[in-house]
Parts: C-alpha cells; structure tokens; sequence
C-alpha cells in the first residue's frame, strides 16, 4: 500500500531527506524534485508517442529544417502545456514556502530557471522539462534522438 508520506512519491523532497548527491551553498534551504517525478508525467501523459510523431518523417537523407523546428516548438508546447497530477501538482506547492524567491537547477545541467512562488516554481519545472526540446538540444541529439534520462532538478530558495 502506499503512503503519501513515503519520501520515494513525494514529489518535494528537502535536502536533509535526499539520498542523491547534490552541492548546495552552506546555509540555503533546498529541495529537490526527483527524477521519477518527470518520467511519471511524461508517461500519464503518452508524451513519448505524442512526440515520436511530431518528429517521424523529419529526419531523412535530408533534413526538414523547417519541420525540425516546428516538431521542437510543438514538442515545447505540448510539454509546457501537459497537466502534471494533482496530487503531486497540489504536494509540489504545499511543500515550498509561500514566498520566494526560488532558483530551479536541472542537476545533470540543462538550465536554470526563476521563480517568485510555489505556483510560478512549478510552471518554471515545466519550462525546464520543456527545455530538452528547444531546437538546440534537438540537433545536438541528432536523428532519433530522445532526451537522456530524466534528472533530479534542485530548487533553491534565493
């Protein structure tokens, strides 16, 4: 049975409770969002199939780079635009105080983003998330190339 309190489906984790490595300045509050997290919304969500057709057809002998950044801008959006669970929606923001501001860090790199509160915090891990799909990162993968696996994204209240 599961618990919301088990700290593997918590989708907020303070660093005092994070098994992971991770750096953070002496003194400064932090949390962290595990990678689970990401995979479990790409998966409630069917991203992977909905993205594997934006892109089918656009890699060939020759490069659509027209269609190449539609299919990215269109992958961007349809990430940014996803619902996250309300439950982990709901324990994301209650798990962060109400004021900011924070600074989200994808821990593998691949960005940093701002945020003034809880709610803009969660719209700044979709940005994040959405970021592995931004023309740049599309060409650097190449043909076929699907984003390595999702990485734990720090947050820390600045």
């Amino acid at each position: 049975m599961f618990r919301d309190d088990d700290l593997r489906l918590r989708p907020l984790v303070p660093l005092a409770e994070w098994e992971g490595e991770l750096d953070a300045p002496e003194g400064a509050e932090v949390w962290v969002v595990p990678a689970w997290v990401e995979e479990e919304f790409y998966r409630l969500n069917n991203l992977r199939f909905q993205i594997e057709r934006l892109f089918a057809g656009v890699w060939g002998v020759r490069v659509d780079e027209e269609a190449l950044a539609r299919a990215a801008e269109e992958a961007r959006a349809l990430v940014r635009d996803s619902y996250l669970v309300a439950e982990r929606a709901e324990a994301f923001t209650a798990a962060l105080p109400p004021a900011g501001p924070f600074v989200l860090r994808r821990l593998r790199g691949g960005g940093e983003e701002e945020a003034d509160g809880p709610i803009e915090a969660l719209w700044a891990l979709k940005r994040l998330w959405a970021a592995r799909w931004s023309l740049d990162e599309v060409i650097a993968r190449g043909p076929g190339g699907w984003p390595e696996p999702a990485a734990a994204i720090a947050i820390r209240q600045s």
